[in-house]
């Protein structure tokens, strides 16, 4: 029997609140069903992952400092914060730390566990691949075992990038089409295609039982 893993990427409120550094047209709308989705995972015991963007005045993406985008999730401010109801009470969140590509300890009881990361995929926090794999060994589980339920922000962006980034490492994905919103419906369209072409499962929120 495949055991389901969920996968948060980005909900926070400068992507998904009106108002944000980075809003995502589309959020709103499907924050609901993302909610439902983290409830789905509490309740059922399942194992919830995935990724906060996190950045300081430094980085190198922002206007400021020659990047392209304005400041946002900037850790300590309300735009890094996760949206109401995709926050479990016991989440273990583990820090960006460049060269640090071990495994972190997670301890038992936790309900959810987000990777720092500041660019889209969450493998960019050097230790989300083998801290992964050591939570699904706690379980008794391998790569062969699990798929992984992709959902959040933005489809174009880092839902892209997490998709990809655990297809690449031999995961089973599968993403949610009414749980994702795009910076451009074009883009989004595209990155919809690009998944689906490496193999996910798109399925809509309905489809998961």
């Amino acid at each position: 029997m495949t055991t389901r893993i969920y996968v948060d990427v980005d909900t926070q409120h400068d992507f998904c609140a009106e108002g944000g550094a980075l809003f995502v047209a589309g959020a709103p709308a499907v924050m609901p069903t993302v909610r439902a989705l983290v409830a789905q995972a509490v309740a059922r015991g399942d194992l919830l992952v995935g990724s906060v963007d996190t950045h300081d005045f430094t980085a190198w993406e922002f206007e400021a400092n020659g990047g392209p985008f304005p400041p946002h999730c900037v850790k300590g401010t309300p735009g890094w914060l996760k949206m109401e109801g995709t926050l479990p009470e016991r989440t273990v969140f583990i820090p960006n730390v460049p060269g640090r590509a071990e495994a972190v300890e997670v301890p038992e009881g936790a309900q959810a566990v987000l990777f720092e990361k500041e660019v889209y995929s969450l493998f960019a926090n050097p230790a989300a691949e083998p801290t992964l794999a050591a939570l699904l060994a706690r379980r008794g589980l391998d790569k062969a075992d699990v798929e992984l339920v992709v959902f959040g922000v933005a489809t174009d962006y880092c839902v892209k990038a997490a998709a990809l980034g655990l297809r690449e490492r031999g995961y089973a994905v599968v993403v949610v089409t009414d749980a994702v919103a795009a910076v451009d419906e074009g883009g989004g369209q595209a990155a919809l295609h690009a998944m689906a072409e490496a193999g996910c499962r798109l399925v809509t929120s309905r489809s998961l039982t």
